[in-house]
């Protein structure tokens, strides 16, 4: 009886810490290289620091899906993120590219509230993905909120009807070519 116990607990002691080791696809886990990489999203990014994760719930329509956003907070005013969404394919069929990245920019732009107004836009290609570089500058004519510096920068990329934002906000450091040019898929 105590021999079969004793085989239960182990099996059970197991288990247990079979489960606590696997890891949840959607968070991100550091490389050999010191990126991080999201197993969910396919890609490898040069973050400063960890990031968190961020799932929310979106729709269009009667279609719902989700925003992943990975985000890393390295100092005041000093912001990174990129984010993923898989598109409901029709939506992604009724837009051309440049379509899709002018609603993606103007998303962005109301998500702060017009303090920010769009600035440069060009394209871009990195590791075999094509998108747009962007910038946006503190609108000046805004209600600008007391403290607010800086800008954003980012680059968007679609694959299939999945799209990739990323996103720096805050002031200017050299650390935020190096993070948006580290950007590539896993496979």
């Amino acid at each position: 009886m105590k021999k079969n116990l004793l085989i239960i607990l182990l099996t059970i002691f197991t288990l247990n810490s079979c489960q606590s080791q696997s890891k949840d696809k959607t968070e991100m886990y550091k490389i050999e290289s010191g990126e991080y990489a999201s197993e969910s999203g396919n890609f490898i990014i040069d973050f400063p620091i960890k990031p968190r994760l961020q799932i929310i719930d979106n729709q269009i329509g009667t279609d719902k899906y989700k925003i992943y956003n990975y985000k890393a907070v390295a100092g005041q005013q000093m912001i990174y993120m990129a984010e993923y969404i898989d598109f409901p394919e029709y939506v992604m069929k009724s837009w051309d590219k440049d379509q899709a990245y002018q609603q993606i920019l103007k998303t962005t732009e109301a998500k702060y509230g017009g303090v920010f107004k769009l600035t440069k836009q060009e394209p871009t290609e990195q590791h075999n993905l094509k998108g747009i570089y962007y910038e946006f500058s503190l609108n000046l004519e805004a209600n600008v909120p007391k403290g607010v510096k800086g800008g954003i920068k980012g680059k968007i990329f679609f694959v299939e009807n999945r799209s990739y934002q990323l996103t720096y906000f805050g002031e200017e450091q050299e650390l935020i070519d190096k993070y948006l040019n580290s950007f590539r898929l896993i496979k």
